[in-house]
């Protein structure tokens, strides 16, 4: 797969204009309004969940909390392509799970990668070096000493074994584990944002040039006080 590198995205120095398209005038069907759930289920989690931006320090446990719930394989499959595909919490297309997670919390020495079969963390040597720059480009973009970064790192050549153009299928991959991962840090009463960033060059750089890319940055902190 000749991986396509989007970029990170950028905020411009003078904002843009742009008129809404105006959809055609048709009959119009109000749906019923929902009253809030009064369970704490997942529909009334969804209506409540927010973006925060504020971080306190998370725990390696807690961290571990939200990769559980989040990005574990739960069952794998022999298949033909030379991996397993998995059964993880968050949906992948073909189940081939192609994405990475690489974490690093404050204070500790290097970036480290979940290995979701046995739930734990592996760490990468010479990452604190290797990814200064991409720490300086996430403080740019949403400045904290206490937020865990969480980097999403994919593996484009497994997807390629069963689809042809098959780039855009790792992108929503990422857009739906960023998605879960928001979920589930609201369920934990965790802080979590998203960024813009996609963490390459950075990420491509850990491996031979085409096997890896970053495709998304999240910050992730500790349980956020409801006072």
């Amino acid at each position: 797969m000749d991986w396509i590198n989007l970029c990170s995205p950028t905020v411009k120095a003078q904002p843009g204009h742009y008129q809404p398209f105006t959809w055609p005038f048709g009959s119009f069907h109000a749906l019923r309004e929902i009253e809030d759930a009064e369970d704490k289920g997942v529909l009334n989690l969804l209506d409540h969940r927010r973006t925060r931006r504020t971080f306190h320090a998370l725990s390696v446990d807690q961290l571990g909390q939200l990769l559980w719930y989040s990005m574990r394989t739960q069952a794998i499959a022999e298949s033909d392509y030379g991996f397993d595909l998995e059964l993880r919490p968050t949906p992948s297309a073909g189940a081939i799970h192609p994405i990475h997670i690489l974490a690093h919390l404050p204070g500790t020495p290097n970036w480290r990668r979940y290995d979701s079969r046995r739930h734990g963390l592996v760490e990468l040597p010479g990452t604190v070096e290797a990814f200064a720059g991409l720490v300086e480009q996430c403080q740019q973009t949403l400045p904290s000493e206490q937020a865990t970064r969480l980097l999403l790192v994919a593996e484009p050549g497994k997807t390629a074994t069963k689809y042809q153009h098959g780039e855009s299928l790792i992108w929503r991959d990422a857009g739906a584990l960023l998605a879960i991962m928001a979920v589930t840090a609201e369920a934990l009463n965790y802080a979590f944002c998203p960024l813009g960033i996609t963490g390459e060059p950075w990420a491509g750089q850990l491996a031979p040039s085409g096997v890896l890319a970053g495709v998304g940055v999240a910050m992730v902190g500790g349980p956020v006080s409801k006072t």
